[in-house]
């Protein structure tokens, strides 16, 4: 009798566990995993991410939403999926009020049993009944835990919520919500359903939802620079620091491509880094646009070019342009390193129970394509949609090394195509 696909994902699921218990007792001596309801940063948080532990994680994640996708009334299902904005709308209530630091303050290790809602409440200027409903809509997504009736305390999953946590997140959400989430993706379905076809079908970064509703004329990162202060700017900066450590520790965004093929004498030119960045790593730093040619001392000067997430903000046409401006300037022997996400289909897979590219298991990448989308007209790319875009700028794929990152990250290697005029 063949084994049914939910038994299959079932199986997978213990699996799964099993390799990351196995892979986090190599990693931490007589490690365990840290149990959700304790107020701390797991010590498994900061584990290297190696293959194993990315491939059970991955499956794991991908194997649970698909088995209950599998066995859950659909109905159910899509209505789950159509509210799942109230998430969203939980969360900024809770890190405007700064819940997480208000119980951190009062009751830091749990000695005390939690902290009543009514005090939480009246520091944080709410009602008290209205704040118990949305701690209790995200104590049931183990986002902060009831310990007796109205006393809350933090746990695992409530420190990123914490401004003062090492694993804080603060910045992220807050850029989210007033920079993305309400100006611009609201608004998405009105551009791609404008009756102006030419509009709807566009992909030209002027014609971005962001533009078209939230700052006419004006893109996004200008949008930034013009709040008072710098404020939204310096935020932003803050909130890719985030993604980058919860994407991984910051080497690990650059482990997996060989980097001994560049010499130790070799010239990297790291194009779109700010810079305070250039300056504080010992670097050359120099000022250039990279929609122009590269200054014509560094023509024929550079073994490599560097590009991390640059090219998911632009259409592809504009990536071509940014592309060309490099070849031109490029040696025979200059090297293309393109760090950016990769995304693919999820394809029904007739030989696994789960779709072809690991399921919900690349969400994050998935939502990063339609941000980049609402913001810029542009995308996260697949590897063939790269290589046509290389191929168009003088550039032939030469090789794609993933990067040690839960994510579907990868460092892309280009070189210089010779019959390209």
């Amino acid at each position: 009798m063949s084994v049914s696909v939910a038994q299959q994902l079932a199986d997978l699921i213990v699996k799964a566990v099993k390799d990351i218990k196995a892979d986090t007792a190599a990693q931490i001596p007589e490690g365990k995993t840290t149990d959700v309801n304790l107020p701390t940063v797991a010590t498994e948080e900061h584990v290297e991410m190696t293959p194993a532990r990315r491939a059970a994680l991955r499956t794991l994640k991908g194997t649970t939403h698909q088995l209950l996708a599998t066995l859950m009334p659909v109905d159910l299902q899509i209505r789950d999926l159509h509210s799942s904005y109230l998430q969203t709308v939980a969360l900024d209530v809770v890190t405007r009020a700064r819940i997480a630091d208000l119980i951190h303050s009062i009751d830091p290790d749990v000695t005390k049993g939690g902290v009543h809602v009514s005090v939480l409440a009246e520091k944080a200027g709410m009602e008290p009944r209205k704040l118990t409903h949305i701690l209790r809509f995200l104590a049931l997504r183990n986002v902060f835990c009831e310990l007796t009736p109205d006393h809350w305390a933090n746990n695992r999953c409530s420190f990123p919520l914490r401004t003062d946590s090492p694993n804080t997140l603060c910045n992220l959400l807050g850029h989210f919500r007033e920079e993305i989430a309400l100006p611009a993706f609201v608004k998405l379905p009105d551009i791609l359903f404008d009756k102006d076809i030419a509009l709807a079908h566009s992909w030209d970064a002027k014609q971005s939802a962001f533009q078209k509703y939230y700052e006419p004329g004006c893109d996004f990162f200008e949008s930034l620079a013009r709040s008072k202060d710098g404020y939204r700017a310096e935020r932003h900066n803050k909130a890719m620091i985030e993604v980058s450590r919860s994407s991984g520790t910051e080497a690990a965004c650059y482990k997996g491509y060989d980097w001994n093929k560049l010499g130790p004498h070799d010239t990297l030119i790291d194009v779109g880094e700010l810079p305070k960045i250039g300056s504080t790593a010992n670097l050359e730093f120099e000022e250039a646009d990279f929609l122009k040619d590269q200054p014509a001392h560094r023509v024929q000067g550079a073994d490599a070019y560097f590009l991390r997430h640059i090219l998911h903000d632009w259409p592809a046409k504009t990536c071509a342009e940014i592309l060309t401006h490099l070849r031109k300037a490029a040696k025979p022997s200059s090297r293309l390193l393109i760090a950016e996400t990769i995304i693919e289909p999820a394809l029904v897979d007739p030989q696994s129970p789960i779709l072809s590219n690991g399921g919900i298991a690349t969400s994050l990448s998935h939502t990063s394509n339609l941000i980049m989308l609402t913001l810029f007209n542009a995308e996260e790319r697949s590897t063939e949609q790269f290589a046509d875009i290389f191929s168009s700028a003088g550039w032939k794929l030469n090789s794609v090394s993933p990067v040690i990152t839960f994510l579907d990250r990868f460092i892309l290697e280009a070189i210089p195509d010779p019959s390209w005029k």
